[in-house]
């Protein structure tokens, strides 16, 4: 798809299947017929497998739109970790990882497709240099990468400490120690794949040819990025907002 289609698939229409985990799990059953059972056991092994296997295969990746693809994938197992949880902190942290994804998506993608059409670039070892050439996409799209690591005062980062907290918490079994030990590891894979293009596109001496984005492409971007920092360093009314819609659910 286009970039600016996949930023929408990526950021937005993926969570409709979190929206539908939501309806049923928590409005059709709820949380108390799930919690303690082998269908939570399985849910919780199934998402952190999706989020280790998916960060592996981006990692691996040298296309880039499907890097930011695998990287999806990981990332939304995320949410289904926090939802699996069945907890107030990790639901906290499940629908704050919706917010932050779809803002840090958005502009890895956009961005992505700034430098296939200005730069004419599809693979991550193509880009070296790229940076001089564009650095304001480049630079947003560090911002969005550091925040999909999960890098303080990043909104990444809170959604993150939320999940891990919440399992904590809840959990009474090894799974409340190998979670947050998965999404580490999983962070860390984060780093390779995403600032190992910031690290090549600006300290590579290799001449390109890219142009920089028009300002239509940039200012979007460049709006997203300070939201996403924004969110990440005063997130009391966005979580004050979410706990509002789980009061109920528990």
């Amino acid at each position: 798809a286009p970039a600016c289609a996949s930023s929408v698939l990526s950021g937005v229409i993926t969570k409709a299947g979190v929206l539908a985990i939501i309806r049923v799990v928590f409005y059709q059953f709820g949380a108390s017929f799930i919690e303690g059972t082998w269908v939570q056991i399985a849910w919780i092994i199934l998402a952190l497998t999706t989020v280790l296997t998916g960060s592996m295969l981006a990692y691996k990746e040298k296309v880039l739109k499907k890097r930011l693809a695998y990287s999806t994938v990981s990332q939304v197992s995320y949410i289904l970790f926090g939802l699996a949880c069945l907890n107030p902190i990790s639901l906290v942290g499940a629908l704050l990882h919706v917010v932050a994804h779809s803002l840090i998506k958005n502009v890895l993608f956009m961005s992505a497709g700034s430098m296939i059409m200005h730069g004419h670039v599809y693979k991550t070892n193509e880009l070296d240099g790229i940076g001089s050439k564009m650095p304001k996409t480049l630079g947003c799209f560090t911002v969005a990468s550091l925040g999909l690591i999960g890098i303080p005062p990043l909104l990444g980062f809170v959604s993150k400490w939320y999940l891990a907290s919440g399992s904590l918490s809840s959990l009474d079994n090894a799974l409340s120690w190998i979670g947050p030990a998965i999404l580490l590891a999983s962070a860390l894979l984060t780093a390779g794949y995403l600032f190992s293009i910031t690290v090549s596109a600006f300290f590579v001496k290799k001449e390109s040819h890219a142009k920089e984005a028009g300002m239509f492409m940039i200012v979007p971007m460049a709006i997203a990025c300070v939201l996403i920092f924004a969110c990440g360093l005063f997130p009391q009314q966005l979580t004050s907002f979410i706990n509002t819609i789980i009061q109920g659910l528990f």
